[in-house]
């Protein structure tokens, strides 16, 4: 069975720590500036009632004011900032807990006998929701309704693990060029959304000229 802990590590490397561009619709942003940052993928505009925001928001308003996004500055700021986030125990606990409940836990990747599909399938979830579920159910053969249950197990386990990955980033690549052709302000984040999903770079540079 595929281990939860090796799953979020790597999506952790993709998440990265605090997000402070006032084009993610996953933060609070007010007269455009953003007053609570997404964390880690944690999106304060999707989950306002997380218990981290105020260990968040603490930490920040002992820093000085943030520099302007995309400055050095603010590359220094949010480094150090993080680097402030990483020393709270409790907050880094209420972090694996949310992940472990809320995607690990709620898509059954427990039960998934390759971790590489488990892996992809929590990136997905954990950046997607049930969408991210639906790509790996498409994939599969399985009805895509975003719902993890006992077909779904099945048919991800009975599938050849790299046939069923290439299924998958196919569907991304399909939702991820829908979604900019309908708001072209989001073609900044494609290149890094086609890397996640684990696209090759020769593609991502044909699926960015298409874009």
């Amino acid at each position: 069975m595929s281990d939860f802990l090796k799953a979020h590590a790597a999506t952790m490397g993709d998440e990265g720590g605090v997000n402070f561009n006032p084009a993610d619709k996953g933060n609070v942003v007010i007269k455009g500036v953003v007053t609570i940052p997404t964390y880690k993928g944690i999106a304060p505009a999707i989950w306002p009632q997380w218990g981290g925001w105020k260990f968040i928001t603490g930490a920040m308003y002992r820093l000085n004011a943030m520099p302007l996004y995309g400055t050095a500055a603010y590359s220094d700021w949010a480094k150090y900032l993080n680097s402030q986030l990483a020393q709270l125990t409790y907050l880094q606990q209420l972090v694996i807990f949310f992940f472990r409940i809320n995607f690990w836990g709620k898509y059954r990747l427990g039960e998934i006998n390759d971790q590489a599909v488990a892996d992809w399938l929590y990136n997905h979830a954990v950046n997607g929701g049930g969408r991210g579920v639906m790509w790996m159910q498409a994939a599969a053969g399985v009805t895509p309704d975003g719902a993890v249950g006992d077909k779904t197990i099945a048919a991800i386990n009975a599938a050849a693990p790299s046939t069923l990955l290439d299924k998958a980033m196919d569907n991304a690549i399909a939702f991820r060029l829908a979604k900019v052709k309908a708001d072209p302000s989001q073609k900044q984040f494609l290149g890094s959304w086609l890397e996640r999903d684990g696209v090759s770079k020769d593609k991502i540079k044909q699926v960015m000229a298409t874009a």
